[in-house]
């Protein structure tokens, strides 16, 4: 086994340059990419209040609490993941890549003011019926102690997958959940979240831009749907160290209303963040105690 190539970092790396130069990377076009073994650190990270309240605003948390939104380290730790991205070795373009699962666990609350210790690795990858997948993880350390993790699973649109037998195509009813709350989300909501998470990726942004890439009109950020969840939610269970895994199924065109269907019981939540029409799943995962 080959040693890990390690990116090492003082300061946080610029993810508006990190967006210019992934619009210009094509990827190596390799029938069969290999991922390579890279891992990027940056030690003593400390959050900005001012930035985190930002956050939590947008997202629906208490913006005057005292330790991080339960998704806010992954907001440190995904310039990280870019760099790893955009690294020379890594075959894929990063902009035709697409966020499809993702699994946060905290451990313990984190305080504002700690000094993080930020490593992200490629951590494995598998062919599917629609191309590549692979994971990153993310570890968030305090003096050594593991507080935060998370697997980020993106998805690459390669030929050469597993083949996957036919199903039917018949759209199965939507699980009947207890309980429900329903959010309006404004056109511009991409780009605040944007302005508070660092991702600015275009199909977030504007119409115009997002079609570029071939929606129809521009959509909001996954991540921001699973922080709006998680804040709603979190509390719900009345813990600090929980788990929360979600899928992103499609996406949700700006502007728009959405409704989170959820039900608890035993310690988790079930949830999907559908339309209200109840015909679509944008999002599903479950939220529990640990």
């Amino acid at each position: 086994m080959t040693q890990a190539t390690r990116l090492q970092f003082s300061e946080t790396p610029g993810t508006l340059s990190q967006y210019a130069r992934a619009l210009m990377a094509k990827g190596s076009k390799q029938k069969d990419p290999q991922l390579p073994e890279l891992e990027a650190i940056q030690t003593g990270v400390k959050a900005d209040k001012s930035k985190v309240a930002a956050y939590a605003d947008v997202c629906g948390f208490n913006k005057n609490s005292s330790v991080l939104p339960l998704t806010y380290p992954h907001i440190l730790a995904f310039p990280l993941h870019m760099e790893l991205m955009l690294h020379k070795s890594f075959p894929l373009a990063l902009m035709g890549l697409v966020h499809i699962r993702n699994t946060i666990t905290q451990f313990r609350s984190i305080n504002v003011d700690e000094k993080l210790d930020v490593r992200c690795f490629i951590s494995g990858s598998e062919r599917t019926d629609k191309g590549l997948e692979f994971d990153i993880k993310a570890e968030i350390s305090v003096a050594g102690e593991l507080v935060w993790e998370s697997v980020s699973t993106n998805l690459a649109r390669i030929g050469g997958g597993v083949k996957k037998a036919k199903e039917n195509k018949a759209r199965p009813a939507l699980p009947s959940y207890a309980m429900a709350e329903r959010w309006t989300l404004a056109s511009d909501l991409g780009r605040r979240y944007a302005r508070v998470s660092g991702d600015s990726n275009p199909i977030h942004l504007y119409a115009m831009s997002a079609k570029l890439f071939g929606f129809k009109s521009h959509i909001a950020h996954g991540m921001w749907s699973k922080a709006r969840t998680a804040a709603a939610l979190q509390k719900k269970l009345g813990v600090e160290a929980c788990t929360i895994v979600t899928e992103f199924k499609l996406p949700v065109h700006l502007p728009t209303t959405v409704e989170l269907d959820y039900t608890q019981e035993n310690g988790a939540v079930e949830f999907d963040l559908r339309d209200v029409k109840g015909e679509k799943v944008h999002m599903k995962g479950s939220i529990k105690a640990i």
